[in-house]
């Protein structure tokens, strides 16, 4: 008897973080706050301030190696990236994982990732209100934030393309730095 209890209580817990996960997948959180700078060493070792894209829609994708809604989405975002970038999209990966960034760097390219890819420090991920993942930040043309978006899934997918045209087509299209656009990343 003791057991059946302990197997449906462990069954009932379960579900109901699945179930958690659930409703935050697809999420979406509205904002207007000026979003907070910082520089951070891209996984290639170069230093990436995001002051510098001002002017540029800004699209933050907090992910990890570890995280399965994070690795499905790549593709899309590499879909994004290489469709809108001349209406002046920025994608820049904000790769939470610790310790050795090798491994981080193998899995970027075997996806063959065309955009930077930075490791997030702690206070990033606090001063960004990063409790799930994957989650997506859209940064305006002058600055502030505009949406965050938690989870993927296809209805995300849908999401995160009406937002990048929305946000893109909101005035002139912006100028990427040259850094960023050689060699097409």
């Amino acid at each position: 008897m003791k057991r059946s209890f302990f197997g449906w209580l462990v069954i009932l817990t379960l579900s109901l973080v699945w179930i958690v996960t659930l409703a935050k997948c697809g999420k979406e959180e509205s904002a207007l706050s000026s979003a907070p700078d910082f520089t951070l060493k891209s996984l290639d070792n170069h230093e990436i301030t995001l002051s510098t894209f001002r002017g540029s829609v800004v699209l933050l994708d907090f992910w990890a190696t570890w995280c399965k809604p994070c690795r499905e989405s790549i593709p899309h975002l590499i879909h994004l990236h290489k469709t809108h970038k001349k209406d002046g999209l920025v994608v820049l990966g904000m790769n939470v994982d610790r310790g050795d960034p090798e491994p981080v760097r193998r899995f970027i390219a075997s996806m063959e990732v065309p955009y930077p890819n930075v490791a997030v420090s702690p206070e990033v991920e606090k001063d960004y209100g990063i409790k799930s993942l994957p989650t997506t930040v859209f940064i305006d043309k002058e600055g502030r934030i505009r949406e965050k978006i938690v989870g993927f899934n296809a209805q995300t997918a849908k999401r995160l393309t009406e937002r990048v045209v929305e946000l893109t087509s909101e005035s002139s299209p912006a100028k990427v730095p040259q850094d960023l656009s050689s060699k097409d990343r």
